[in-house]
């Protein structure tokens, strides 16, 4: 399972059009806070990251600043809502649920209920026939 590198670049990918420009305006009138979509990205994978390490069953990319495909998604939905909060925008219906299902993730990792980063999430399901089960039908 190949993980891929979040930097600041890929978290623009991700933005709506709007934000894109609700964004680049926000740096214009901040140019202080030129590295901050990095800082955020980097503080939202290292607890994404410590949360997968600290489950046995994760099989870890060395490289520092990745997350497995599982992950990209929820990262990428808290990292646009910590960014929202700090740019004074209002979150939309959609954008609060898919952070609060981010940060349920998140925390199911932590927990070691959803093994995001283990070798297990790469098998493929198995199907046991209604012959297996014929004793429960009876």
């Amino acid at each position: 399972m190949s993980w891929s590198l979040i930097t600041s670049d890929y978290v623009v990918s991700a933005f709506s059009p709007g934000l894109a420009a609700d964004y680049q305006q926000w740096l214009a009138s901040n140019p202080d806070k030129a590295g901050r979509l990095g800082e955020i990205a980097s503080m939202v994978v290292g607890e994404f990251r410590a949360a997968l390490a600290s489950n046995p069953e994760t099989v870890m990319d060395t490289t520092e600043g990745t997350l497995p495909p599982s992950c990209l998604r929820h990262a990428s939905n808290i990292i646009i809502f910590q960014l929202k909060g700090e740019m004074d925008q209002t979150l939309t219906e959609a954008e609060n649920a898919a952070a609060i299902r981010a940060d349920v993730f998140l925390r199911g990792i932590w927990m070691e209920s959803i093994p995001a980063g283990s070798a297990a999430v790469t098998q493929t399901p198995s199907y046991a026939g209604p012959h297996e089960f014929q004793e429960f039908a009876q």
